[in-house]
């Protein structure tokens, strides 16, 4: 089944931004472009003001890809700055995924390129209580994601349960990730104050489905860039 690997970041207080940034783009991320099974690269940027700050994005063609070589040879090959700063690092949040299929078609359909994605990402987690969880996915699947598509500015909708985490850093903390991940792709954040988007999320069913959650987080993210493999 295709995967998902999703990764929050903060370079904290002993690593600049700036070299933060230099590392992320020119060494680390680079290094999982030619890893076979990874199938797009892509770092976000917080538009919340919230932390983490940094985010990176990456379709994988299963979630075993992380777990296996050549991913997992990284770790004996990292550099002497690789190493500093993964030490120092105030934050790093992995996730590994596993998409829920169907998927509702992009706007853009088959023309849509994971490598050239909406310009901004609402990220919802979500962890649901056993009973609710039936409810929770046929909410999302024949109510919510559809009335999402019908928003002006939407891009693309696409779930995920979880696979496997880990979480390392200074500024790590010791709260669960949530079972379920919903990364709504959008033009502008904009749509988000639409009349139409608080349509979807004020339904009865939404305020049911509510109800029934342990656990809401929602952050709002902006596209820096992406890879392509050469």
């Amino acid at each position: 089944m295709p995967g998902f690997f999703f990764v929050y970041s903060d370079p904290g207080t002993v690593v600049s931004e700036e070299e933060f940034n230099d590392w992320y783009e020119n060494e680390h991320l680079p290094l999982r472009i030619p890893i076979p099974g990874f199938q797009s690269w892509s770092r976000w940027v917080a538009a919340d003001d919230q932390h983490p700050t940094y985010a990176a994005i990456y379709d994988i063609a299963s979630p075993s890809v992380i777990s296996t070589s050549p991913y997992t040879d990284l770790a004996q090959t990292r550099s002497e700055r690789e190493k500093r700063i993964l030490a120092t690092l105030g934050l790093l949040d992995r996730r590994t995924y596993t998409l829920i299929e169907p998927t509702l078609p992009p706007k853009a359909g088959d023309a849509y390129d994971p490598r050239r994605p909406g310009p901004y990402a609402l990220v919802v987690e979500i962890e649901i209580s056993p009973e609710a969880e039936e409810d929770f996915n046929k909410w999302n699947d024949e109510e919510h994601v559809p009335l999402l598509a019908k928003v002006p500015g939407w891009v693309q909708s696409r779930r995920f349960v979880l696979v496997d985490s880990a979480v390392s850093g200074t500024d790590a903390t010791g709260d669960c990730t949530p079972k379920y991940l919903s990364v709504h792709e959008w033009e502008s954040p904009e749509s988000l104050k639409t009349a139409e988007f608080r349509e979807c999320v004020q339904t009865p069913w939404s305020k049911k489905v509510q109800g029934g959650a342990v656990v809401i987080r929602r952050r709002l993210l902006k596209f820096v860039r992406s890879w392509e493999r050469e």
